[in-house]
């Protein structure tokens, strides 16, 4: 059994020569503390190569590939006219998270506000996970596991990692147990991350085409560094005043906005921040239970 696993680390290393390992994993979670019997599920890619991982949604895979498409094909028709549109799909997990390989350093890129009024920022998360192995194994999908927990941004949760896999990386900002994470859940059942695929990603090397509307991509999507006590603030300060993105972009000279409420036309300022007010909040109150709980 021994040699068996010790080929399949080797073979696992060879293959991050000039490729990506893609881990995708099932995504199983409610926001809302209320509806636990309605589970969202999304698919995550965690994609490992030699200087560390990215974590983020198949469904924003898609979209950036779509996206890629869009801008290549507007800078050869008018390049002086580009537009970007963001779009995850109802209920979309915007988020990416990288690490760095050795020091696991965790760079957490998000929004914070609603539609037109949000800001794109990128977290520096260096808050710790210190893990208890315990010695129940157990065999998930594939592969023989063995079970960890931790605390983490409010929750217990509850780990499967196998040494078969020799990176030290898992779903989502999770890391630094002796083998891949395979599968995690919080103690409530409620965030649930299992491997279900993996696939190897033939390096290739990109069009000048592709070269360029990546390159507009970063410069039109530039991200402010904060790090977590910051970012923390910045949530508090949404919840607080959930539309004054919206208000700053309303007061600007020559800014007129109009939105559709249920057929009806509204293009009155107040009437509009009332109205995407009373939305926000909503979605807030709805939203109780996130990921993490405690920032």
């Amino acid at each position: 059994m021994k040699s068996a696993v010790s080929i399949i680390c080797l073979l696992f290393v060879l293959t991050l020569q000039g490729q990506v390992q893609r881990f995708i994993y099932e995504y199983k979670f409610t926001n809302d503390s209320l509806k636990k019997d309605s589970m969202k599920s999304e698919y995550m890619f965690l994609d490992i190569l030699k200087t560390g991982s990215k974590y983020y949604s198949k469904k924003q895979f898609d979209s950036d590939s779509i996206q890629t498409v869009a801008i290549i094909k507007q800078m050869k028709m008018n390049p002086g006219s580009i537009s970007i549109n963001k779009s995850f799909g109802e209920g979309g997990i915007d988020y990416i998270i990288e690490k760095s390989y050795p020091d696991f350093r965790i760079e957490f890129s998000t929004s914070v506000g609603m539609g037109f009024g949000n800001t794109d920022y990128k977290v520096l998360d260096d808050r710790k996970l210190s893990w208890k192995i315990l010695p129940d194994k157990q065999k998930i999908g594939e592969f023989e596991a063995q079970k960890a927990e931790t605390l983490f941004a409010g929750r217990k949760w509850i780990a499967w990692f196998t040494s078969e896999i020799p990176f030290q990386d898992g779903p989502y900002k999770f890391h630094g147990l002796p083998g891949l994470i395979v599968k995690i859940e919080d103690a409530k059942h409620t965030h649930i991350m299992e491997l279900k695929a993996i696939k190897k990603i033939p390096e290739r090397q990109l069009t000048k085409d592709e070269i360029d509307a990546l390159a507009y991509k970063e410069k039109m999507g530039k991200r402010l560094s904060v790090n977590q006590n910051q970012y923390k603030k910045l949530i508090e300060q949404y919840k607080n005043d959930p539309v004054q993105g919206y208000r700053e972009m309303m007061n600007k000279p020559n800014t007129k906005v109009s939105i559709n409420i249920d057929g009806r036309i509204i293009s009155d300022n107040a009437e509009i921040l009332k109205q995407m007010d009373k939305t926000a909040r909503e979605q807030i109150k709805r939203d109780n239970n996130l990921i993490e709980q405690q920032l």
